[in-house]
């Protein structure tokens, strides 16, 4: 059948690298033009055979391909042994040299299959001649690979319950078998992944091991249950009765008991080079923790897949491994000798619980990988609420940072450039893909991104909680073990379609109708791999299908490509772990090749690329060696083979990297301690837990001897404490030691003789019985205490209001404890004379203001007086605006009334050098599974719904399946809270059907609500008209910002920001939002912003942070940072590389001393001015920086411009770095 070229470029022009170039000939004749060390040809297309040309795949059926093979399995095989389930996969690859990529089909019940490709879509069932049937097996996983270096393609097949086999190809197809060594009996083997890992050449090879048969299928639950199974020892501890002491560990997790059955250790051989492997135990040997030392944990993990990669970009391939259930995934780094190492704990943060497979793209193209992990969660409203899972639940404790909590969802890994992944699942929009097996990698649009394909279904939903109930109830009349199996069948069945994401190429992916053609009809399909059937150059798909034929799926794309196929020298003939970077089209795609690591399944090797026809390419392959190959000349509609031949070593890059920071932490050695408190015991449906909110930190001189002392806030059980800055040291003392509450805000307080103390606030939302929220004055006189608000307190800042010269307070209220969002009154306090009075002409305004996290006085209308700026849950950044000491609500006036957020920290700064004061605020952010718009704004409704005086706490958000809101919280968590919602739905299925109306009615119209409809941390410019929302970068959304600060961090004269991040006090349902370090922001004097890597900054903070502040510690003129965690230690921060700045110091009245409400600004010789920087008393969250401004330059400064509390503005000559400015002088 006469094809299309369709390669259509008339003027072929060739170019030359400058080391070791390729240089490629051009010739008119369809088939293969051979030129050492490269062959390339022409690509055709006719449509009936390749395609419709438009994206996506269109199914080739059997009765066309001849591909009529299906694994089939029978009630019997299932409830035999539910893991058959599971299913099989596939092996593309051409084993018999003729150019055609042939297919291989294991099978669970029948034997294997091999098709040989004849082309044109026909294939030939091959399997008898070749020798491949591998009979009497559950025959599940299968892999092609050279392991003996002859340049042909091999098979390895494994097994559930075993035997595994190698099949030695003699070239033409033929093979002979040979068995696997294993140390277990009848291994439940999975997935294949080879490479070669200690640099001899040769592909070493991985097998995951899940478990035979579980013991549900081997005894009856009488016999396995925990009081049969498990005691406890007289020291205290549980442990389990032998013998199935073999099968099962117990752990204790808080105060709860859990057990966990072991699956099976994995098995890991060498090459020698001919295809022989010996088998090493990875318990003993090659495999280790961290720290170089032996495994602390028994590896009898329940293995799906493993894959191949070099995580960490040093030319090794490193291993992950996806687990089942609570066994936590394993990614070992690669020594560069063949032994591996555990991963860092704090590189990755958590993980799926369930991980089904595993896939590798650079989908931010610069230059290391990102990494994709499948998991169960539906993207159905009706499924998730019915599925509601068999994870085990997450306990979280007080200050655990390094560990990795496991949650029942897809994940993607965003890799940082220095061996730390952020998780961005919920923001890329990739969290949920149904019950997921096989997940691939593949630009199927050929636009330049990778999209995802996956494979869904299963027979069984046995995640479905009615089943799961019912079975409960009637367990105890089950009287045979076969009923107790039979049970399964009650489970409706789970076929499902496919699923596939688009790569919109901002992090961000879509869900494609019908999974592009590999979904349009509901199935169970497992194994999953690519591979150009057609020799089109785009690469189609072959689907593994239980109880169904093999799905063979043709790629229709006409769209421009460039297919590439490496061959590398013998014995790694093809190329496993070389690495493919093709430039063109303003854009970066790379590939990295490897062998198997799919689940159940191994791909071809050839590699497709999106490409234009009207631009050459260049491609640079890092050959596994590490040494390279440069091509200049790469034109669309091609297919290129390119040999390991004259390549050459590049030089090597020196990639250290200079921080801005330095980590002197142990110079205070402060640790915050948190008890740990039931938040959900009074309100089970709150969002968050809320008695983990601090603590706040401060810096000011309180010993008056020119440097900067520390104050930390403590929690229950903990203490307040202060660092005296000794010059060299820091001398710890405690001011409040065994606290009975949280101490949360911290600000400096002054005595009417002008002595500076400590002002403290104390939460009342532990107290057994509520009183109200408490403040503490410290002096050196003793202590004053303050009743304040009566409900929770939250933030307090200070300024002078009245304009009499000391300052008064402002306090934050946040809710009433056990009430739930009702908001708290918020008050301020006029100072006479020391003594705070509750300001009765602002009690109005205050009153129901909302739930306060954050405050900052500050001059936004820069009319010398202070106006207040408050940060709400479930409202808006909001201006008080000062009018003669009455503050009035401006918040719409200037256009934030509609950016209803979960806001956490402000404070203000002059990011755009204009002399008007700007806001920054801290969010929820983009990367957790609460999603919504200003179109559609979560609401939460709060009332006694079941009149059991108890506030009920119903969030919602809106549904597109619905076209209403559905409730956020599952079906038992509601219907513990509220029992008429389990009477009236009765079911899982009936509740998760139900919009939020048709559970509770009419009463939705009474009840009160909030809502929100931002999440994203932003900063608010100020035009003087009002305020320019502007979006912080990327970074600063993948998890919660707590504490916002401003400084010029870099020194270049320019306002910058710090960001405190992370909040792990969730409730059950929703995980720890933990993908932040910290997070430096650098502005540029123009409104815009660029954060800065945490390995550039310095700032690695792993735990739930909270106040922070700057100050000058060591006086080299250089803003330092501290930083609070939650239960966790302080980490304090001197700044190494930025440029020396200006220093100022403003003495105010004597009420007054620290000058809060002043401002100070650089004038320059040119006139020009720098960013105007406010003294601020309590500002961000919780905290309160060093009144000591550090002041970046940018060029010679003549001037330095001060505004003071009473409005007076003075211009002062700069002489030296450091200057003392005074009210009265």
């Amino acid at each position: 059948m006469k094809g299309k070229v369709l390669h259509k470029m008339a003027h072929k022009k060739f170019l030359l690298s400058s080391l070791c170039a390729i240089v490629l000939s051009c010739s008119d004749e369809v088939g293969w033009n051979n030129q050492e060390p490269i062959n390339f040809r022409d690509l055709t297309f006719d449509e009936e055979l390749y395609g419709t040309g438009q994206d996506g795949f269109s199914e080739i059926f059997s009765t066309y391909s001849g591909v009529n093979a299906s694994n089939d399995i029978s009630e019997k095989e299932i409830l035999e042994n539910q893991h058959l389930m599971h299913g099989s996969g596939v092996a593309l690859g051409d084993v018999n040299g003729d150019g055609l990529i042939d297919i291989y089909i294991p099978r669970i019940k029948e034997d294997n299959v091999l098709y040989i490709n004849k082309g044109e879509w026909q294939f030939e069932d091959f399997t008898l001649v070749a020798g491949v049937a591998a009979p009497n097996r559950y025959s599940n996983g299968s892999v092609f690979a050279d392991v003996d270096g002859d340049r042909d393609l091999d098979l390895i097949v494994t097994a559930l319950g075993g035997p595994n086999s190698l099949f030695i190809n003699d070239g033409n197809g033929i093979f002979v078998e040979k068995k696997l060594d294993s140390k277990l009996n009848n291994p439940g083997s999975t997935s294949s992944a080879l490479a070669d890992v200690d640099n001899d050449g040769d592909l070493d090879l991985y097998i995951t091991n899940y478990k035979r048969i579980a013991m549900r299928d081997s005894l009856p639950p009488p016999a396995i249950s925990f009081d049969n199974t498990l005691y406890e020892s007289p020291d205290g501890k549980w442990k389990v009765v032998p013998p199935f002491n073999r099968e099962y560990e117990a752990e204790v997790k808080g105060d709860k008991l859990f057990r966990f059955e072991f699956g099976e250790v994995d098995q890991f051989y060498f090459n020698d080079g001919k295809g022989n492997f010996n088998l090493i135990d990875i318990t003993k040997e090659n495999f280790y923790s961290v720290d170089g030392g032996p495994i602390d944990s028994h590896l009898r993990d329940w293995g799906l897949v493993a894959q191949f990669r070099d995580i960490n970009n040093d030319g090794h391939p490193d291993i992950y491994i996806c687990n089942d259930f609570e066994s936590p995934d394993r990614i070992w780094i690669n020594n560069g000798d063949g032994s591996f190492r555990q991963i860092e704990k704090t590189a990755i943060r958590h993980t799926s619980n369930s991980s089904m497979s595993v896939d590798f793209s650079d989908l931010n193209k610069d230059g290391y990988v990102d990494f994709f992990v499948s998991d169960m969660l539906s993207q159905s409203h009706v499924m998730k609420k019915t599925q509601m899972g068999t994870m085990l639940p997450t306990i979280l404790l007080i200050g655990e940072i390094e560990n990795r909590p496991q949650y029942m969802r897809n994940t993607l890994f965003l890799n940082r450039k220095d061996h730390t992944f952020s998780e961005i699942g919920q923001y890329s929009k990739t969290y949920a893909s149904e019950w997921s097996w096989a997940s691939a990698f593949m630009d199927v649009d050929l636009d330049g991104n990778e999209d995802m394909l996956i494979t869904t279904g299963h027979v069984y939903d046995v995640q479905d909680s009615d089943s799961i109930e019912k079975q409960k109830k009637v367990a105890s009349s089950v009287r045979s073990f076969d009923e107790y199996k039979r049970m399964l069948l009650n489970f409706p069945t789970l076929e499902l379609k496919n699923i596939a994401f688009k790569n919109k190429g901002n992090l961000k992916f879509e869900t494609v109708k019908d999974a592009w053609g590999i979904g349009k009809e509901e199935d169970i399909s497992h194994g999953m791999a690519f591979g150009d059937l057609d020799n089109d150059g785009d690469l189609d798909v072959v689907i593994n299908r239980l109880n169904q034929n093999v799905g063979l799926f043709r790629n229709n794309t006409k769209s421009p490509r460039i297919s590439l196929r490496l061959e590398g020298k013998a014995p790694n003939t093809n190329a496993i772990g070389a690495k493919i970077e093709v430039i063109g089209n303003n854009s970066i795609q790379s590939r990295e090749i490897v062998s198997g690591g799919r689940y159940l399944s191994g791909s071809d090797h050839l590699q497709v690329f999106a490409a234009d026809d009207e631009e050459v390419l260049s491609a640079t392959i890092t050959w596994r060696n590490g040494s390279q190959t440069k091509i200049d000349s790469l034109f669309a509609n091609r297919e290129y083979i390119i040999r390991e031949k004259n390549t050459f070593y590049p030089n090597k890059e020196d990639r250290s990297i200079k921080q801005l920071y330095e980590n002197v932490s142990d110079l205070i050695d402060h640790n915050h301690i948190e008890k740990s408190f039931d938040d959900f015991s009074k309100q089970s449906l709150l969002p968050n837990g809320f008695s983990q909110i601090g603590p706040g930190v401060l810096w000011m001189d309180i010993d008056n001897d020119d440097d900067q002392d520390v104050f930390i806030g403590g929690g229950n059980g903990g203490s307040i404490d202060y660092y005296r800055n000794d010059g060299d040291a820091f001398s710890a003392f405690s001011i409040d030691s065994k606290l009975e509450r949280d101490a949360t805000a911290l600000l400096s307080s002054a005595n009417s003789d002008g002595t500076v103390g400590l002002m403290a606030a104390f939460s009342n939302i532990e107290d057994a019985a509520i009183g109200p929220s408490l403040i503490k004055n410290y002096t050196r006189s003793g202590e004053e205490k303050i009743n304040s608000i009566e409900d929770m307190i939250g933030p307090m800042s200070q300024s002078d209001i009245d304009n009499d010269g000391d300052l008064d307070l402002f306090v934050g209220g946040r809710w009433k404890p056990n009430e739930y969002p009702k908001a708290s009154s918020s008050k301020l306090y006029i100072n006479d004379n020391g003594n705070y009075i509750v300001d009765k002409s602002n009690l109005d305004i205050l009153d129901d203001i909302g739930m306060v996290t954050s405050s900052v006085f500050s001059d936004i209308d820069n009319d010398n007086d202070q106006d207040l700026i408050i940060a709400l849950e479930w409202g808006p950044v909001t201006i008080l605006e000062n009018v003669n000491g009455r503050f009035k609500n401006s918040t719409e006036k200037v256009g934030l009334k509609n950016y209803k957020g979960w806001w956490n920290g402000v404070t203000t700064g002059d990011f755009n050098n204009d002399g008007l004061i700007d806001i920054v605020a801290t969010n929820w952010g983009l990367n957790t599974k609460y999603h919504f718009s200003p179109d559609h704004p979560r609401v939460v409704y709060f009332d006694d719904f079941d009149n059991n005086n108890v506030l009920d706490i119903v969030e919602a958000h809106f549904d597109d399946d619905f076209s209403s809101l559905v409730p956020e919280r599952g079906f038992s968590c509601m219907s513990n809270a509220m029992p008429f919602i389990r009477d009236e739905k009765e079911t899982f299925l009936n509740y998760a059907q139900s919009s939020l109306f048709d559970i509770f009615g009419n009463e939705l119209n009474s009840a009160p609500s909030l809502e929100a409809n931002t999440l994203e941390s932003m900063v608010f410019l100020n035009s003087k008209k009002g305020f320019i929302p502007v979006k912080l970068p990327f970074e600063t959304q993948m998890t919660t910002g707590m504490h916002a600060g401003v400084s010029d961090m870099n020194g270049d004269g320019n306002d910058d920001i710090f960001i405190s991040q992370n909040f792990f006090a969730v409730q059950r349902e929703t995980d720890r939002n933990d993908s932040g370090r910290g997070l430096i922001i650098l502005g540029d004097g123009k409104g815009n912003f660029k954060a800065m890597l945490g390995q550039e900054s310095g700032i690695l903070v792993y735990g739930e942070q909270r106040g922070s502040a700057f100050a000058d510690f060591n006086n080299d003129k250089k803003v330092d940072l501290i930083v609070t965690q939650n239960g966790a230690q302080t980490m304090l921060f001197k700044n190494k590389l930025s440029k020396p700045g200006l220093s100022v110091r403003l003495h105010g009245p004597k009420k007054n001393p620290l000058a809060f409400g002043s401002s100070v600004q650089i004038e320059y010789s040119d006139g020009s001015k720098g960013p105007k920087r406010e003294i601020r008393s309590g500002a961000g969250y919780l905290s309160q920086d060093s009144p000591v401004q550090i002041l970046g330059l940018k060029q010679n400064a003549e001037f330095i411009i001060s505004t003071w509390p009473n409005g007076k503005t003075k211009r002062s000559e700069i002489n030296g770095n450091e200057i003392n400015l005074y009210i009265d002088k």
